[in-house]
């Protein structure tokens, strides 16, 4: 290879390994420094939303073993208040996740969905009209259909998401609480 030529074919293609080198650094660091403060937040999150939905429990103990689909996490107040599982269903636009907290006779008390990817002002009031989450409060850990509850208006799709997060969390806390832990 001639100097002309590497000078016109060859250095662009050395400074660009270079630049995408660098740049694949500089994000590999920045990956390894923010990811901790990621994975805090989330837990921070999660704890926050535990205690919304089970506000007698101080702390919470996380369970594992279970193999219910679609449980992304059980804890459960070391103290007997109860339980709380954070579980998905498929909507249309997403996973539609959920908290739902089952009291220590096995009832659900609580039920907050969490910010997903639904269609605004349809599926996204999953999570913007927290009222709509009462109707499963005193529901017992027995998993249900939508024609046994008030849909959301305007988002079947969404409102099967919602049952199915539910009936996950049910399977979960059946799973856990049946197997004795």
């Amino acid at each position: 290879m001639t100097k002309e030529q590497f000078e016109e074919y060859g250095k662009p293609i050395v400074v660009l390994a270079v630049i995408c080198i660098v740049t694949s650094l500089l994000l590999a660091i920045t990956n390894g420094v923010t990811a901790p403060v990621i994975k805090e937040n989330e837990r921070r999150i999660a704890q926050a939303a535990y205690h919304e939905v089970l506000p007698a429990a101080e702390t919470f103990e996380t369970i594992t073993g279970y193999t219910t689909p679609d449980v992304l996490e059980i804890v459960k107040d070391p103290a007997g208040n109860g339980y709380v599982v954070k579980a998905q269903g498929q909507g249309y636009g997403g996973k539609v996740p959920a908290i739902v907290a089952f009291d220590a006779n096995g009832q659900i008390s609580a039920v907050k969905f969490l910010e997903n990817s639904e269609t605004k002002g349809f599926g996204s009031r999953l999570y913007e009209e927290p009222a709509w989450a009462e109707q499963f409060a005193g529901m017992g850990a027995t998993p249900f259909t939508i024609s046994d509850i008030d849909a959301l208006s305007g988002a079947t799709l969404s409102s099967k998401a919602a049952v199915q997060a539910i009936n996950a969390a049910i399977e979960g806390y059946n799973e856990v609480t049946k197997g004795g832990n």
